[in-house]
């Protein structure tokens, strides 16, 4: 459809070019100002025609409203420019592939919450409402401050001297809701400008509120070869469980950007701005799980694939096939309702002082200072709510495990056996302090549910909740009679794992100066720029688990030894009904007789009692989960606002709730670059452009943690020291953009250049992390993997990019191009798999894989990028109605391999990146009237990989296409009233592992609701 878009605007372009060129000679009596959609498009037509590199550009359509909801959003219609939605909302974006983009604001680099230790641009945080363009650059511009490897995005704010003299004011107000979650959200934005001939102020704000709804199915703990070494005919994927929930995750957002600009003469101008962004994120989902509770021997025993198929690929690690499971048979080990709310808080200050000069003689010069701090913090609250009474039973998970009485589980202090009735009690047995064992759960069911889960259809759909299933509601009650009763559901743990706090802090200085020659310099040179810069960037990064003290200060607990239990009592992180205090670093619990005869043994208390689900807790009823998932009766679930505030929670039902630091994820990274840069523009006739050299040396500082063995009664590893890594580099970085001007429209550009961009900061820093489990087949914990997410040893991206464009150019808003590229990527960082051995909870060695970040190099991205922006106003002369309306269209072909192979043997693509991408968007305007209808399509693309055995096990996400709509109406010349349509076919994201061409199996599925949006803006 583009091209053949393309072609016709190529050739209604030939035949009514002089009419174009008589409409633009007339235009030029007077100035006429556009604005809406057709202004819009005109600023980023002139914005493209002007710079010397190849570059594309987004033009707010009028104060406080850029082309869609989202910054992300609007710029996914630039050609190869590809975004990642979460919760519906664009947040992440990839320039031709890869996410090794460099974000600038308003010429620097810009510190934002979401990539204050990250390369790749996040901006979920960052207002639209408060730019007023956005330029990608697709070649390197040698003045910029940096450049990515596959592009640089330059936000741009507004300036008081953008507007004319005296005082302007503009303010919006929006309500939004989504088809599901029907909350009443709101934004409302607002700016203020004065200015006169020598000073201006400008104060623009936003604040907003969104609540955005989504389902979600799928596996979770994708496994590769999952029969771990045992004698299956095939291999499977067989993954720790299934899962099926509803999302709503809550948005709160305020920015605010204050400039000030000032004529001082003698050509010199000052600019004082500071770019202030907060977000406050809840991210709440309730939904259930059916596991094997991440018990090893239930690997490739507990899913029984009935219905599959032959892949024709053999697992390098056994030599068995691989098949493609469409229906699996369930012995489901654990059924449990869950909620969890990840609540993230960020803030960010970008302060920027600018000294210009400018008389307009030969030479100019800016001198910058640049000073930004940035902190988030991600807490993670989480309960479940699991419906077995945990008894014994061969093949099934439980809490009796003692071999020579299987009616001593779990077992609490006399204080805990007082708060429930004798009928409760499993045994007899009392303890040397009183103590009693419990049955956990009485009313909840007492055999593995034997369910069906069939996903031939491209969805999850269950089946078998209603057999009838033994437990304490009695003789001839289902599955489903236990989810519907409240009573039957007890806390199976309480956690705030994976939590984290990162502070962050950015130092630039830079001093320029540009001479510009009347006369050129050796007959050619018309202009040299140079200039130097310093800057420093720190972050500093804690991940935490949350643990709470139990059992301190209990009369008579003693540990195995005899001695008191410590007075603050033993630490936990899970707050779980399977976690005895009898592991190696502290005990708690009593001398209980011993069921095998002889002297008393130790027996340690459980950790968390038995606990209702609505003990502590408010629960909803969930009974919709979408679409997606069918067959799953309703259930109760805790309700995840109650953990908007997990610490305070935690210290309400615990009394304490302590960061215990996680090792293998705390780092310190300082990043210094020392650079300077010199360019200069040139002319040799028709053809123009810049030639430069940007050199930059790297001072790099780490300071990892080392990682010890695991604390007890939880997985986080203990602190054993820290190491520190220096390392320098220099990078020499030449540029070279030209551009032959065929004609007054016709240009000819080229763009080579070498780039090079650091890692992620956790790429460096991130160490060693070591999971267990519950070992099933004996006390304690067992090592289940490792990974080590850093090395600071590994080489930062660095790619040799070569381009070539030509652009038509046939009116003010309306420019056909085509593009092609092609990026040698010399160092990268992947994704591998090592192994490692490490010691059990009672001292067994266990290897398992590790994974870890590995040098990739050899990679590749090429592709050719194919666009039109058309007005009809520019090609048609008394048009009528139809030079109303516009086209602005484009495709990108941007095929992507690395250094990692899939099962089938064949290259994989970079992570996140389509081979195609199209956008179509059909634009109207009148005087009253403004309509835009936007499509954007994307192909299949890798979203991770994972697997055992040295198998990799690619998952896919399958093509998706996002509809957004919106409707104008200007009832006054200052007053516009507004509906926006955000995916308003409701897409659903489906995901894929992929064995070969055309042999796949589901692997999850997002569904986003469509967002409707009704909005006034104003401006005096």
């Amino acid at each position: 459809m583009t091209l053949a878009l393309l072609a016709g605007a190529s050739s209604m372009a030939l035949a009514t070019g002089a009419h174009a060129q008589a409409a633009d000679a007339s235009s030029q009596v007077e100035e006429i100002v556009v604005t809406g959609i057709r202004g819009s498009q005109m600023k980023s037509v002139d914005i493209k025609r002007k710079e010397a590199s190849i570059v594309d550009a987004i033009s707010a359509e009028d104060i406080g409203k850029l082309p869609d909801t989202t910054i992300a959003d609007s710029l996914q219609r630039i050609p190869g420019v590809q975004i990642k939605r979460d919760a519906g909302e664009g947040a992440t974006i990839n320039i031709r592939g890869l996410a090794q983009v460099i974000t600038l604001l308003n010429g620097e680099q810009y510190l934002s919450a979401g990539n204050m230790g990250t390369a790749q641009p996040n901006l979920l945080d960052v207002p639209a409402q408060l730019m007023n363009q956005v330029v990608v650059y697709k070649t390197t511009d040698p003045t910029n401050a940096l450049s990515g490897i596959t592009g640089t995005v330059d936000l741009r704010t507004r300036r008081p001297f953008d507007m004319e003299e005296g005082f302007h004011f503009a303010a919006g107000v929006e309500g939004q809701r989504g088809e599901r979650t029907k909350d009443n959200d709101y934004l409302v934005n607002g700016l203020v400008n004065w200015r006169n001939e020598r000073v201006g102020l400008m104060v623009a704000a936003t604040a907003s509120e969104v609540n955005l709804g989504n389902n979600s199915s799928g596996v979770v703990g994708l496994s590769g070869s999952n029969d771990w070494g045992g004698s299956f005919a095939n291999n499977y994927i067989s993954p720790h469980g299934f899962e099926s929930f509803h999302r709503e995750v809550e948005r709160k957002r305020l920015g605010v950007n204050v400039s000030f600009q000032a004529d001082l003469g003698e050509g010199f101008t000052l600019i004082a701005e500071g770019f202030y962004a907060k977000l406050d994120e809840y991210n709440r989902a309730a939904g259930i799980n059916i596991s094997n509770r991440w018990d090893g021997g239930a690997y490739g025993a507990w899913t029984t694939p009935t219905v599959f198929e032959q892949t024709g690929q053999n697992s390098t690690g056994n030599s068995r096939p691989w098949i493609a499971v469409d229906e699996y048979d369930i012995d489901a080990w654990w059924v449990n309702s869950f909620a969890v709310n990840r609540t993230t808080k960020s803030e960010t200050k970008n302060y920027n002082l600018e000294l210009k000069y400018d008389n307009g003689g030969n030479f100019t010069s800016e001198v910058r200072a640049i000073r930004a701090n940035g902190n988030r913090l991600s807490m993670n609250g989480q309960a479940q709510g699991d419906l077995s009474n945990w008894q014994y039973a061969p093949g099934r998970f439980n809490l009796f495990r003692n071999a020579d009485d299987r009616t001593r589980g779990p077992f609490y202090p006399a204080s805990i056996c007082a708060q429930y009735p004798a009928s409760q009690r499993s045994n007899a047995v009392v303890g040397s302090a009183g103590g009693c064992y419990l049955n956990p759960n009485p009313l909840g069911y007492g055999a593995n549910p034997q369910l069906h889960y069939n996903i031939g259809g491209n969805k999850a759909v269950w089946s078998g909740f209603d057999r009838p299933l033994a437990g304490g509601l009695g003789a001839g009650k289902t599955l489903k009679d236990y989810m519907a009763n409240k009573d039957s559901y007890a806390i199976a743990a309480f956690s705030s794992e994976g939590n984290n706090e990162v502070d962050s802090d950015f130092n630039a200085f830079r001093a320029e100066g540009h001479y510009k020659f009347d006369d050129k310099l050796l007959g050619f040179v018309t202009k040299i720029d140079a200039g130097v810069r310093q800057s420093d960037r720190s972050v500093q990064v804690e991940a935490f688990h949350l643990f709470s003290p139990f059992y301190g200060g209990t009369p008579g607990a003693i540990q195995a030894n005899g001695q008191p239990v410590p007075a603050a009592g033993c630490y936990a992180q899970w707050k779980a009904i399977d976690v005895v205090m009898n592991q190696d670093q502290c005990q708690a619990g009593e001398m209980v007789s011993n069921p095998a005869g002889g002297a008393p043994i130790f027996q340690g208390y459980t950790v968390n009692k038995p606990t209702k689900i609505d003990a502590y807790n408010n629960v909803i009823w969930m009974d919709d989960l979408g679409s997606i998932t069918q067959g799953i009766p309703g259930f109760w679930v805790v309700d995840p606002h109650d953990f908007d505030n997990v610490a305070e929670f935690q210290k309400r039902v615990f009394g304490a709730a302590v960061r215990y630091q996680i090792p293998g994820v705390t780092y310190d990274v300082t990043l210094k670059e020392q650079s300077a840069y010199g360019a200069a523009d040139f002319e040799i006739g028709k053809l123009t452009g810049n030639v430069g050299l940007h050199v930059i040396q790297t001072h790099l500082l780490v300071k990892q943690n080392l990682t010890g063995a695991t604390q007890n009664y939880g997985d986080t590893n203990l602190d054993v020291g820290d190491t520190v890594t220096t390392r320098k580099y220099t990078d020499w970085l030449p540029s070279l953009n030209a551009t032959y001007d065929a004609t007054d429209n016709l240009k000819f550009r080229f763009g080579y250049s070498k780039t090079m961009q650091p890692l992620d900061l956790q790429n460096y820093g991130g160490g060693l992390s070591i999971s267990t489990a519950d070992c099933g087949t004996k006390p304690g914990r067992c090592v289940t993997g490792a990974s080590s997410s850093g090395n600071p040893a590994l080489n930062p991206w660095r790619s040799t990019n070569l381009d070539a464009a030509v652009e038509y150019y046939f009116g003010a808003a309306s420019m056909v191009n085509l593009s092609v590229f092609k990026l040698k990527i010399d160092s990268f960082v992947t994704g591998g798999t090592t192994t490692g051995t490490f010691k059990d909870e009672d001292g067994t060695p266990r290897t398992v894989n590790v994974s870890q970040p590995i040098q990739g190099d050899g990679g590749s991205v090429k592709g050719l990028e194919v666009g039109t922006k058309l007005a009809f106003s520019d090609l048609l002369m008394d048009g009528g109605f139809f030079s109303n309306f516009g086209v602005d269209a484009n495709a990108t072909y941007s095929p992507s391999s690395e250094s990692r192979v899939g099962l089938d043997g064949k290259k994989l693509p970079f992570t996140d990146n389509s081979k195609y991408q199209y956008n179509l968007i059909g634009w109207y305007q009148d005087n009253k009237w403004q309509a835009r209808v936007a499509y954007n399509y994307r192909t299949d693309r890798l979203s991770s990989v994972t697997g055992s055995s040295g198998d990799n096990l690619p998952v896919f996400q399958k093509s998706t296409g996002y509809v957004d709509v919106n409707l104008s109406y200007d009832v006054r010349d200052n007053v516009i009233v507004y509906l926006n349509g955000s995916n308003v076919t409701g897409e659903i994201e489906n995901y894929y592992v992929k064995f070969a061409d055309g042999k796949s199996q589901y692997a999850n599925q997002n569904q986003f609701e469509p967002r409707w949006t009704l909005g006034v803006r104003a401006k005096w």
